[in-house]
């Protein structure tokens, strides 16, 4: 029972949302202190839409061979049963979040629930584009803990990090959709292969992963990572990862751009706290 709730709630996932939230915090508020209530609202929350989209997509995910496994999907946990764990994942949500958003938290969770489980979740056997509702998603993170930090709705330094998630999830997305091509096809999900030739579909996700590398260093402008020994390791990093989004296969290129990506973000976020 306890490992099919933990493939249910998905807690690697869980676990990076969470930490993303926790750095917005910190980017807002200066200090790590306090932020352990929204770490653990933003784990819960992503575990809820988890339960939700594995609910939604139970159908489909019998008939993919890395997912037929999954308990809604093997039957060995009916809807109904997942239903009531993701009712209750979401108002234990709700109570950890509010003492930090107030009456944010409401529409924090349903934006959440309305990008992933709404327009992604529907659009996914529809177009491969779903995957902009879902890397919008994915990005707001940060926003989150931002705001939770008493940081403002409108700021530059959100702004720049909703981009940065943004741009990397789309590559992401792009490679794991091609390293599982044919089980998206058998469960009736349009996947690039169908839908672009052999060079758009190797050029394409480079050209993401470019972007990633060029916005990566371009932190200094929005006032980040302006140290001298930041601003060297950008100088030196994003070079060498653009270099990388050139040549290397898409299974090494998904786990140097997750690399990246976890790397400027802490870079940064290590900045302010000993500023």
């Amino acid at each position: 029972m306890i490992r099919d709730m933990l493939a249910l709630i998905r807690p690697g996932i869980s676990l990076a949302v969470g930490l993303s939230a926790l750095a917005g915090y910190v980017m807002a508020a200066g200090a790590l202190s306090g932020g352990g209530g929204l770490f653990a609202g933003t784990f819960v929350l992503s575990a809820a839409v988890s339960v939700l989209n594995q609910i939604q997509e139970r159908g489909r995910d019998a008939r993919m061979e890395r997912t037929r496994s999954r308990p809604l999907a093997s039957g060995r946990m009916s809807a109904g049963q997942g239903s009531l764990l993701f009712s209750i994942l979401l108002a234990l949500s709700a109570m950890l979040l509010w003492p930090l958003l107030s009456w944010r938290a409401l529409p924090v969770l349903l934006v959440v629930l309305g990008l992933y489980n709404g327009l992604y979740t529907l659009m996914k056997p529809v177009t491969g584009w779903a995957m902009i509702p879902g890397a919008a998603c994915g990005a707001l993170p940060f926003w989150i803990g931002w705001m939770a930090g008493g940081g403002g709705l409108f700021a530059i330094e959100p702004a720049y990090f909703f981009a940065l998630y943004f741009v990397w999830q789309m590559p992401h997305f792009w490679m794991l959709a091609e390293s599982n091509a044919d089980d998206y096809a058998a469960a009736g999900f349009p996947v690039p292969a169908n839908s672009f030739s052999t060079f758009s579909r190797q050029a394409i996700p480079r050209i993401w992963t470019l972007a990633l590398a060029m916005l990566g260093g371009m932190a200094p402008l929005f006032g980040l990572a302006t140290g001298l020994g930041q601003a060297y390791a950008l100088a030196t990093v994003c070079p060498a990862y653009a270099l990388l989004a050139v040549f290397a296969r898409a299974r090494v290129l998904r786990l140097a751009s997750d690399g990246f990506l976890a790397g400027v973000v802490l870079m940064i976020v290590t900045e302010r706290l000993v500023s």
